[in-house]
């Protein structure tokens, strides 16, 4: 519980932040003991209390130029109302500062010695926690771009694994001598199922190239898919596929679901259950929202490399998932030991 509570205040930089503020204070100690011969054993509560107040009027300026005027005007070039704005922050410290040190020392030096001290030390203050600002700007952005770097090779790399594995030649080749046998049987499946079997082939190599598609088109391509897997599945295999909403149009990455689909039929056709079933459903009744579930029976006396081999594919949907959508989508999967389903959303990130 402790060690959760520390990461939490370490992401939101608090540690930082506190930290920076005690190395203040033993700052302005030693800035005391060298400057005006205190020692450790004079300060007294007063001279204590002085120097917390200076320090939270310090904190005010610096949180309010790194909050507020470096956000909202020197970023957006508004250069000149910087300057003035930052000019009465400085002036603000000065006089709360040294008006509210007169509550805490009886020897006041002169306004305009004191005002010099403290401009310069409310500048000093400024300038350190901008460049510090700075600094971890610069390395967010670098860490950014990195991030990017990664995803376009982790896409590449996912969409020549899909070409690999994810669509199994093998599923092409089996799909072939489906349908030579149709052809000697004069079957009249056989048109639909070569032109499934084209629509299939030209979305892997042609249309699965673009970053991302309209979802129609995959959802077609996962029809196609469905369409073929059935025709070589057993008769008693019960198959769903159902489709609510009608934002069709949504772009999205290719070749997502496929695997979950993929899976549920390598599994689902194997299962010992009297009633096979396969339910596919897609939710797209929101513009930005994509919603897709796959359900099918799971038998558990699968061998213990089927299952290593479904979790390896998982392992890297999982990553491309999170590369491409990060903190944009939700995968559960529920295991029931007799049933087993796959929930996916994915909030579609708008340019």
């Amino acid at each position: 519980m402790l060690k959760g509570f520390y990461n939490h205040l370490k992401d939101r930089f608090v540690i930082p932040h506190v930290l920076f503020w005690m190395v203040s204070i033993v700052f302005f100690l030693l800035l005391l003991i060298y400057t005006r011969g205190f020692r450790i054993s004079e300060i007294d509560l007063r001279t204590a209390a002085s120097i917390l107040v200076t320090v939270f009027f310090l904190a005010i300026s610096v949180y309010l130029n790194l909050l507020w005027l470096i956000p909202r005007f020197f970023k957006k070039r508004k250069f000149v109302l910087f300057s003035i704005l930052q000019i009465g922050n400085i002036l603000l410290f000065i006089l709360l500062n040294y008006f509210t040190s007169h509550a805490f020392e009886e020897d006041h030096p002169e306004f305009l010695n004191e005002a010099i001290a403290e401009m310069i030390l409310v500048s000093l203050f400024l300038i350190v926690t901008t460049l510090l600002k700075f600094m971890r700007d610069s390395i967010a952005l670098q860490d950014a771009e990195l991030k990017v770097k990664e995803v376009e090779g982790q896409k590449i790399k996912a969409e020549l694994q899909t070409l690999k594995s994810q669509v199994n030649p093998h599923f092409f080749f089996n799909t072939l001598n489906s349908l030579y046998s149709l052809s000697l049987d004069k079957s009249e499946k056989t048109p639909e199922m070569i032109l499934k079997l084209s629509d299939l082939m030209r979305y892997v190599i042609y249309e699965s190239q673009d970053n991302q598609v309209p979802l129609k088109k995959q959802l077609d391509f996962l029809k196609s898919y469905v369409y073929l897997e059935q025709m070589r599945s057993d008769e008693n295999l019960s198959v769903t596929f159902d489709v609510s909403g009608e934002y069709l149009n949504t772009r999205i990455d290719p070749l997502l679901f496929i695997a979950f689909i993929e899976n549920a039929f390598k599994h689902g056709c194997k299962t010992k259950a009297l009633q096979p079933y396969i339910h596919i459903h897609f939710n797209i009744e929101t513009p930005d929202t994509v919603k897709f579930s796959v359900e099918n029976n799971y038998d558990e006396s699968l061998s213990l490399e089927e299952n290593k081999m479904a979790g390896f594919g998982l392992k890297n949907v999982k990553k491309r998932l999170d590369l491409l959508y990060p903190e944009k989508h939700d995968l559960r999967i529920i295991n029931t030991g007799t049933t087993y389903r796959v929930e996916l959303c994915i909030c579609i990130q708008k340019p």
